[in-house]
């Protein structure tokens, strides 16, 4: 394939481009990780599955030569004590965060423990956890965590099978536990009818050192996120070297940055939703290079199909039903459809007088916060379907999901909670073309319940109206109360939760206004929801 119509150059090249920009283990599997991340084919996904052949081989070699170092605490900067497991070279590939806690008994809580994801699945994880476990004995302390693992998760019962046991089995009374699923090692030293009785004070302790526990760990986290997005992005500035300089782009090149500020606009969001966090550490520390901010942005892929043919789910006939120029091209058809105009698109392409068709640069997306081409809008025999661009790997539950909507669909059926009646917006197709997912659903006349409480906060014309009906709390007491009901009514099927559930909230799109009726007492409620 020309480079027109790919983003990837013959594999010899490939692999050829990235010995030449002197990118050490661990910087390669970070820029597969990060670009690729989603695809589902394991450790080298994507097309670098068939490079580098000895790839795997230099991963075990070197989870097999590392080694686990203790560190204590280090003032503000460092105030838990640490295990880390590091390369020859001294790269960190995991580590393990723990408190001591002197009183009533001797015990170390475990904080917090973090594997490389390019390193994942190669038995770190179990290795520094017996490493914990093994300290706690050799100290005749208690071992305390809190598993915060799904249970739906696969590695759930990794605790169990090491030995950890809940906490339950050991309080005389359930009151004496807090939240969360708390589970303890007991070293042999240590008498069972000592801890017995302290037990029930340690938690009650340890609940009181839970936030500040948490806002400490998380500015660690922030920390190092930071410093993994600096070094990838030195990362790809070594790969594109001579592009750069030259002041020409690839379609890899574009499509790679473009995944880099895509991951950052997403770990921006996250951190601004963290407990306690301050923002003593900035992702302005992160400066993008001008001749990067002006990239056109490459937010799919042309990878080919190896199958040579479209990949469908769903309803079969409704995908027959489309013009022929989506069903032949579905990838360049769909990235060449209209964005859908969600209110944050709209007042930016007002404020910066655009109008489409866009051609976006990274600076566009910085600006801009999030990625407008993930969804797209087309009108069919008189509807409006949306079009979203998903990772392949999201696909793979689509059809579970699926189920769950239907199964919610049949159980609130004429249900109205506090006057508000649940609708799904089910699935309609997805596909799988070129190495991109796509979502089909119908559009509704609702946006996302998060992006509703942005703009009742946010959106001056709405501002003054939030104010006099507590607009946003609405919504999200709403939403809680809902997503309260389906947890206990709807029996969700394995590898799904509520996590992976979305909640529209009925809008007014054109004239960016929510939809509200009146109740007899003249207080405004939500008379619909959609959940998708």
């Amino acid at each position: 394939m020309t480079e027109k119509n790919s983003l990837y150059l013959p594999a010899k090249q490939v692999e050829k481009k990235f010995q030449e920009a002197g990118l050490g283990l661990k910087e390669t599997l970070a820029l597969i990780e990060m670009t690729w991340q989603d695809s589902g084919q394991g450790s080298a996904p994507g097309p670098f599955s068939d490079f580098f052949s000895g790839l795997d081989h230099l991963t075990r070699q070197t989870v097999q030569g590392s080694r686990i170092k203790r560190y204590k605490p280090g003032g503000p900067s460092r105030p838990f004590q640490t295990f880390e497991v590091y390369t020859a070279e001294g790269e960190v590939l995991a580590y393990l965060n723990m408190l001591y806690l002197r009183k009533p008994l001797p015990c170390y809580y475990l904080v917090y423990v973090e594997v490389t994801p390019a390193f994942r699945g190669k038995g770190l994880g179990n290795r520094i956890l017996a490493a914990f476990r093994d300290f706690v004995e050799d100290k005749g302390a208690l071992g305390l965590l809190d598993n915060i693992i799904p249970q739906e998760d696969p590695t759930f019962d990794l605790y169990a099978k090491l030995g950890w046991l809940p906490i339950e089995d050991w309080l005389s009374s359930r009151e004496d536990l807090t939240q969360g699923h708390y589970m303890i090692t007991i070293p042999s030293t240590l008498k069972t009818d000592q801890f017995r009785l302290k037990l029930p004070k340690l938690l009650f302790n340890l609940k009181k050192k839970r936030p500040v526990i948490d806002m400490q760990d998380n500015e660690l986290m922030v920390q190092r996120t930071i410093r993994e997005f600096h070094q990838i992005y030195q990362a790809l500035e070594k790969l594109f070297q001579a592009e750069l300089t030259a002041g020409r782009s690839t379609p890899l090149m574009r499509f790679m940055f473009t995944k880099f500020t895509t991951r950052l606009l997403g770990f921006r969001r996250r951190i601004q939703e963290l407990l306690g966090y301050t923002g003593g550490e900035s992702l302005e520390q992160i400066v993008l290079s001008p001749t990067v901010c002006a990239l056109p942005i490459q937010s799919h892929t042309f990878e080919p199909n190896p199958a040579g043919r479209l990949q469908l789910f769903g309803k079969a006939a409704f995908w027959q039903s489309l013009p022929d120029f989506l069903r032949e091209n579905p990838t360049s058809s769909i990235e060449g459809l209209p964005l859908y105009q969600r209110p944050f698109l709209i007042q930016w392409l007002k404020a910066h007088h655009r109008t489409e068709p866009l051609k976006l640069t990274i600076a566009d997306l910085l600006d801009l916060g999030f990625d407008p081409t993930r969804l797209r809008e087309f009108r069919h025999q008189g509807q409006a379907i949306i079009f979203e661009r998903v990772s392949p790997a999201l696909l793979t539950g689509a059809k579970v999901r699926g189920a769950l909507l239907e199964k919610i669909g049949q159980k609130t059926s004429g249900l109205r909670l506090n006057g508000t009646q649940m609708r799904i917006n089910p699935i309609l197709v997805w596909i799988l073309d070129r190495g991109n997912g796509y979502i089909l659903r119908r559009k509704i006349a609702g946006i996302h319940w998060e992006e509703a409480v942005a703009q009742c906060r946010e959106n001056p014309q709405l501002a003054f109206l939030n104010r006099q009906l507590s607009l946003d709390q609405k919504i999200s007491r709403t939403v809680r109360d809902l997503r309260d009901w389906i947890q206990d009514h709807v029996r969700f099927p394995k590898k799904t939760s509520l996590a992976d559930l979305a909640f529209f909230i009925p809008w007014k799109i054109e004239s960016n206004r929510p939809l509200f009726s009146i109740d007899d007492a003249n207080q405004p409620y939500l008379e619909m929801v959609w959940i998708a």
